[in-house]
C-alpha cells in the first residue's frame, strides 16, 4: 500500500508565525511612535515647567525668598500650574510630576547672588494598543528638566577689583603689567582679562585678596602672602559686549536732557562743579590741574595722549571727593571714557593713552573707567593714595614711585546684576 504525503496545513503555521511578527512590527510602529511622541511632549512640558518655576523665583520678594517653605511653594505652584496646562496634572495614574528646588552652588550666579536650581521630573504611564497582544499593557517613560534662576543684586563692577585690565590676550601686552613700579592695593585684588605680569613688589593689603587672571600670571619675584589665581577661563569678560552692557549712558549724544559740551579750559586751573561734563578734546587738558567738585567727566574723545604730571593733576575737594552725586548713573565715577575701537595696546603710539603721575596735590577719588585706553599709573612720591577703581584695556606702571590704590566701594560706583534664567538641562 502506497501512502501519499502532503504539506497541507503547514501554511497555517507559517501564517500564524508571520502574524505574530506583523503584530510586533505594528506594535513597534504604532505604540513606539506614541511613546516617542509622548516623551517629546513630556520633555517640552518639563522644560517649560522648570522655566516657570525659575521665573516665579526671580519675581518673588526678598522676604519670600528668605523663607524656604514659602519660596518652595511659590516655585512648585508655578511649575505645577504650567505642567497642568500641558496635561500633566500629577494624578498618579497617567503621570507623576515631581518638583525640587535646590540652592545654586556658591559663586555660580552672576555677582555672587543667591539662586535656585529648579528640577521638574515627569513620569508618564501610557496604555498600549497593539503591544497588548504581546503581553505589554503599559509603557512608562521619564523625562527631567532643570532651570537655574539667579536673583538681583547691585555690586561693584568686575567683582570690586581695584585694578582691572580688559585686554584678553594671553601674551604681551598683558592686560595688567606692573613694569617698574611697586604696587600697594587696599580694598581688593587685581583682575586681568588675559595675562598679568608683576616685576617688582606687589602688596595686597586685605587678607584673601588675589591676582586673578583669565590667562597666566608672571610673577617676579614671588611675593609672600599674595595669592595668584591664573587660567581662570570661566571668569573671562566678553570684550566689548559685557563692557558695553555696564557702561553708563552717554550724556553727550544729543538726547533730551543731555549736558552741553564744555569747551577747553582758558587757564591752567580748571574746576568742574555740580554736574556731568562732556569732554570732546581731552588733549586740551594735558598738563593742567583738574579739580572735580561734585562732578564727573564723560569723555567722548577717541584719540588722546594725556599726561597729568608735575604741578598739574587730578584732584577733588575734601567734601565731594570728585564724583557727581546727582545721578545714580554717574555717581562714584571720576572719569568715564567712551569705548573706542581699536583699543589701545601700545603706550608709545600716544593713542588713547593717559599717564597719571604723582604730585603733592593729587587726590583722586572715584572710578576711572577707560575700557579701551592705556592707563599708565606712575605712582605718588608723597605716599598719597588714589581712592579709586582703575579700569582700562591695558594698565601699567612705568614710573619708579609706588602705585598706591585704596579702593572703597562705598564711594565708587556699583552696577546692577539683573535676574537671570537659564535652562541647564
Amino acid at each position: 500500500m502506497i501512502t501519499k504525503t502532503t504539506e497541507k496545513g503547514q501554511a497555517l503555521i507559517l501564517i500564524a508565525l508571520a502574524a505574530v511578527g506583523l503584530f510586533a512590527f505594528a506594535a513597534l510602529a504604532i505604540d513606539g511612535s506614541r511613546v516617542y511622541s509622548e516623551k517629546r511632549h513630556a520633555q517640552n512640558a518639563a522644560d517649560t515647567a522648570a522655566l516657570a518655576g525659575a521665573l516665579a523665583y526671580t519675581r518673588a520678594t526678598d522676604t519670600e525668598k528668605a523663607n524656604e517653605p514659602t519660596i518652595y511653594s511659590i516655585i512648585a505652584d508655578a511649575a505645577q500650574t504650567r505642567a497642568t496646562s500641558n496635561s500633566y496634572n500629577n494624578n498618579g495614574t497617567s503621570n507623576e510630576v515631581t518638583i525640587t528646588a535646590t540652592d545654586v552652588p556658591t559663586g555660580e550666579c552672576p555677582g555672587g547672588t543667591d539662586g535656585k536650581d529648579i528640577t521638574v521630573q515627569i513620569v508618564s504611564h501610557l496604555n498600549t494598543t497593539f503591544t497588548r497582544v504581546l503581553g505589554r499593557q503599559q509603557v512608562t517613560s521619564a523625562v527631567t528638566a532643570t532651570a537655574r534662576a539667579c536673583g538681583y543684586v547691585v555690586v561693584p563692577p568686575f567683582n570690586g577689583s581695584p585694578i582691572v585690565g580688559l585686554n584678553d590676550v594671553i601674551a604681551d601686552p598683558c592686560g595688567i603689567d606692573s613694569k617698574n613700579g611697586d604696587w600697594k592695593i587696599k580694598g581688593g585684588g587685581v583682575f586681568s582679562n588675559g595675562c598679568a605680569a608683576f616685576h617688582k613688589k606687589l602688596e595686597l593689603v586685605d587678607p584673601g585678596s588675589c591676582v586673578t587672571s583669565v590667562g597666566t600670571v608672571v610673577e617676579y619675584p614671588t611675593t609672600p602672602g599674595v595669592c595668584y589665581q591664573q587660567n581662570q577661563s570661566l571668569r573671562k569678560i566678553r570684550y566689548p559686549e559685557d563692557v558695553l552692557g555696564m557702561m553708563p549712558p552717554n550724556p553727550c549724544d544729543g538726547d533730551p536732557g543731555d549736558i552741553g559740551i564744555i569747551p577747553p579750559p582758558a587757564s591752567s586751573s580748571t574746576t568742574f562743579e555740580n554736574g556731568v561734563f562732556c569732554i570732546s578734546d581731552l588733549d586740551s587738558y594735558d598738563m593742567k590741574e583738574i579739580v572735580l567738585n561734585n562732578a564727573t567727566l564723560y569723555v567722548t574723545d577717541t584719540h588722546f595722549d594725556l599726561k597729568f604730571t608735575g604741578h598739574g593733576g587730578l584732584s577733588g575737594t575734601a567734601t565731594q571727593k570728585g564724583t557727581y552725586t546727582g545721578s545714580e548713573d554717574y555717581h562714584g565715577y571720576f572719569m568715564i571714557i567712551a569705548l573706542h575701537s581699536p583699543a589701545c595696546t601700545d603706550y608709545t603710539k600716544g593713542d588713547q593713552v593717559i599717564v597719571i603721575r604723582g604730585n603733592s596735590g593729587q587726590d583722586i577719588v572715584g572710578t576711572i573707567l577707560a575700557p579701551s585706553s592705556c592707563l599708565d599709573l606712575r605712582g605718588t612720591s608723597d605716599g598719597k593714595a588714589m581712592n579709586s577703581q582703575v579700569i582700562g584695556y591695558t594698565v601699567s606702571s612705568n614710573g619708579d614711585a609706588t602705585v598706591d590704590i585704596q579702593y572703597d566701594p562705598n564711594v565708587n560706583p556699583k552696577v546692577p546684576i539683573y535676574p537671570t534664567i537659564s535652562q541647564l538641562k
